[in-house]
């Protein structure tokens, strides 16, 4: 799947910008580590990890910051040029491969005895808009709503993110349940 990224990537860029990023599998798997230190240790703004004052080696030793902001620029799961008209109607089409191989694993997790379904909020502000909702009174009201099935120690069995509703009907989640 890295592989796969780091090729989209590339493609991308050149797409947009006529010159490749030039980014391999190995290069991306640091950026996407990268990322994940950054959610631990949040800064106001993402240059502040590599600036004199606010310096946080765990990010700024494993690339400059210039790359790591290209890179993250032309981040893409998926070729554009490749994804049919009718896959498109899918609000999450750029993700879509990313999100089925993450729930098949989540899926292969043998499941608890007793299993609980309820609704997650995944922290987000930014643009995406069409499937962004805000719930009044969770800890983080701005988001995406994903149902999740998981068992007692908490770990997810299965998943489905919330689209919203298609010309005002519903789209039906199983979650596993009979």
């Amino acid at each position: 799947m890295v592989e796969a990224l780091a090729q989209n990537t590339n493609e991308y860029s050149f797409q947009e910008r006529g010159t490749s990023v030039n980014t391999t599998a190995k290069e991306i798997e640091k950026m996407l580590g990268m990322y994940l230190k950054m959610g631990l240790v949040q800064m106001a703004g993402t240059r502040m990890y590599w600036e004199t004052e606010t310096r946080y080696s765990p990010v700024a030793d494993v690339m400059p910051r210039n790359r790591f902001q290209s890179l993250l620029t032309s981040l893409h799961f998926v070729n554009n040029m490749t994804v049919s008209e009718t896959e498109k109607k899918d609000k999450l089409w750029k993700l879509r491969l990313w999100l089925d191989s993450f729930r098949e694993k989540c899926l292969q997790v043998v499941p608890e005895e007793h299993n609980s379904v309820d609704e997650m909020m995944i922290p987000f502000k930014g643009k995406f808009s069409s499937i962004k909702q805000y719930m009044r009174g969770k800890p983080n009201p701005w988001g995406f709503k994903v149902w999740v099935r998981t068992g007692i120690s908490g770990m997810m069995c299965d998943f489905d993110v919330y689209q919203g509703s298609v010309n005002g009907i519903r789209a039906k989640s199983e979650l596993g349940l009979s």
